[in-house]
C-alpha cells in the first residue's frame, strides 16, 4: 500500500513539473524568459517573424528584432527602454505610446515600423488614449477614449481608421 501511494505521489509530481516546464512556468500557458522581455512572437504571411527582446549588449534597454523564414536576422532596432508590445498591419509594426501634458490632455502616437527594415516609416498622434489596434485589409481600426475635461464630465470613444500610410481614413463615435 506504501509503495503505491509513493508511486502516485511521484507520478503527480512528475506530471505537475511536466506541465509547469510546457507552460514556462506560467498560468495559463504564457510567460517564460522570452515572454517577460518584451512580448509574443509576431509572425507575417511570409514567415518572417519579430520579436522584442532585452539586450545583451546594454542594461536596461530593448530590440525588436526581425528573423526571416530561414532564420537569418534582417534587422535589430534598439527601442530604448521601453519593452513596447507591437501590432502587425500590414507590411508595418505598429507601435503606440502615451503622453499626458502639463494641463492633463492626453495623446497617443502611433509608430509604425517597417517590416523589411525597422525603420520608423510614419507616425501618427491622435487625440486620446488609445485602448486596442486592429488591423483590416489596408489599415488598422484604433478605439479611442478621450478623457472627461470636466470633473463629473464624460469621456468619448472614437473607432478610428488609419490607412496603411498613416492618414486618417475616417472616425466614428463610439
Amino acid at each position: 500500500m506504501k509503495q503505491k501511494i509513493l508511486i502516485a505521489v511521484l507520478t503527480l509530481t512528475m506530471a505537475a513539473g511536466a506541465a509547469a516546464a510546457h507552460n514556462g512556468g506560467a498560468e495559463g500557458g504564457r510567460g517564460g524568459e522570452g515572454l517577460r522581455d518584451g512580448g509574443d512572437l509576431l509572425v507575417s504571411t511570409s514567415g518572417t517573424v519579430y520579436v522584442v527582446r532585452a539586450s545583451a549588449s546594454t542594461a536596461n534597454t530593448y530590440e525588436l528584432v526581425g528573423i526571416s523564414s530561414t532564420g537569418s536576422t534582417l534587422f535589430t532596432v534598439n527601442l530604448g527602454s521601453s519593452a513596447t508590445h507591437f501590432e502587425l498591419s500590414g507590411s508595418n509594426l505598429l507601435s503606440v505610446s502615451g503622453t499626458t501634458d502639463s494641463a492633463g490632455a492626453v495623446s497617443s502616437t502611433i509608430t509604425a515600423r517597417s517590416g523589411s527594415t525597422g525603420a520608423v516609416v510614419w507616425t501618427r498622434t491622435l487625440a486620446g488614449r488609445i485602448s486596442s489596434l486592429t488591423p483590416f485589409n489596408g489599415g488598422t481600426y484604433a478605439v479611442v477614449t478621450v478623457p472627461a475635461t470636466t470633473s463629473g464630465g464624460t469621456a468619448t470613444r472614437s473607432l478610428v481608421a488609419i490607412g496603411n500610410d498613416g492618414t486618417v481614413l475616417w472616425t466614428v463615435a463610439l
